[in-house]
């Protein structure tokens, strides 16, 4: 599939793997990108997979795109559950709100350089 090839997206994958194997398999620690790279890192690789995951379970075909809505809403519920619902449920977890700022630079990295043919189109 096309999507799972592009760079931008691969580079993700790999700084994403690349900071746990560094973080928990060799317990090599680094306070900011322990704090903040995952989660700039996770929209692009989540609205990547749910465009394939629409692509072929849904079969809309090799052009299909998420709109704006659609990476809005997946961001609000991405926020809201781990800032909001996870912290309130369990002490293991603590919203930050920089991660919030995270969570939407990720998305707008990829709608512009992932989602295809988004860069060339008014939002």
């Amino acid at each position: 599939m096309k999507i799972l090839k592009s760079p931008f997206f691969i580079v993700c994958c790999v700084l994403f793997l690349l900071h746990q194997l560094l973080q928990k398999g060799l317990g090599i620690s680094f306070a900011y990108l322990d704090s903040y790279l995952d989660t700039l890192l996770a929209m692009p690789i989540v609205l990547t997979l749910l465009i394939a995951e629409r692509r072929v379970l849904f079969r809309r075909g090799d052009n299909y795109r998420l709109t704006v809505l659609d990476v809005v809403v997946a961001t609000f519920f991405i926020v809201v559950v781990s800032e909001v619902v996870f912290p309130a449920f369990s002490d293991r977890f603590t919203p930050d709100w920089l991660d919030v700022v995270c969570y939407v630079l990720g998305s707008i990295l990829f709608y512009f350089f992932i989602n295809p043919g988004s860069s060339r189109e008014s939002i």
